[in-house]
């Protein structure tokens, strides 16, 4: 999945600089606090030439797998009872951004929010505006929509511009939901 580069890689980078300048204790560190807490164990991370893990993308990791990490994010940070995220950071990270047009962008997550002005201006306009979603590499997404309960994952691998998400997710939608 791609959590929008550069700043995401800036995180990564103050992560660990903060554990220590080692790739073995920074991965421990991500798998202690966050992946294994969630059961996500085919998850595969690669790092920089220097060491240091790629957060914006290069996680690799089975359907179920994400679909665990849009499970903590529908459930406010929290996974089985046990609070993995700080309290707020849920909600917080899913408030548009001042500066995006459509209200598509919170805190390193996707956002169908809408323009404040006009909520019908959005990136998919069919689709709840309470959807939000982690974008990834050759179109492949977890999406969440907490409204209805229920998260999607694609981990298709499209090459081009002809995949559509939103008629995806609409389709799902229609199938799953009556």
């Amino acid at each position: 999945m791609v959590l929008l580069g550069g700043t995401t890689n800036l995180l990564s980078k103050l992560i660990f600089n903060k554990n220590g300048t080692n790739l073995e204790g920074n991965t421990n560190f991500l798998r202690e606090k966050l992946l294994d807490k969630i059961n996500m164990k085919s998850a595969i991370l690669e790092s920089d030439s220097s060491g240091v893990l790629i957060g914006s993308s290069y996680m690799f990791a089975s359907a179920r797998d994400w679909a665990r990490f849009g499970y903590l994010y529908l459930n406010d940070g929290v996974f089985n009872g046990e609070r993995i995220l700080p309290e707020g950071w849920v909600k917080y990270s899913t408030e548009v951004t001042n500066s995006t047009p459509l209200g598509e962008y919170g805190a390193q997550i996707w956002l169908n929010r809408g323009n404040p002005r006009d909520s019908e201006k959005r990136k998919f306009p069919s689709l709840p505006s309470d959807l939000f979603y982690f974008g990834g590499y050759n179109q492949q997404i977890v999406a969440i929509i907490p409204s209805l309960r229920l998260v999607i994952v694609r981990l298709g691998v499209t090459t081009d511009e002809s995949w559509d998400h939103e008629s995806f997710l609409l389709d799902v939608l229609n199938t799953v939901v009556k």
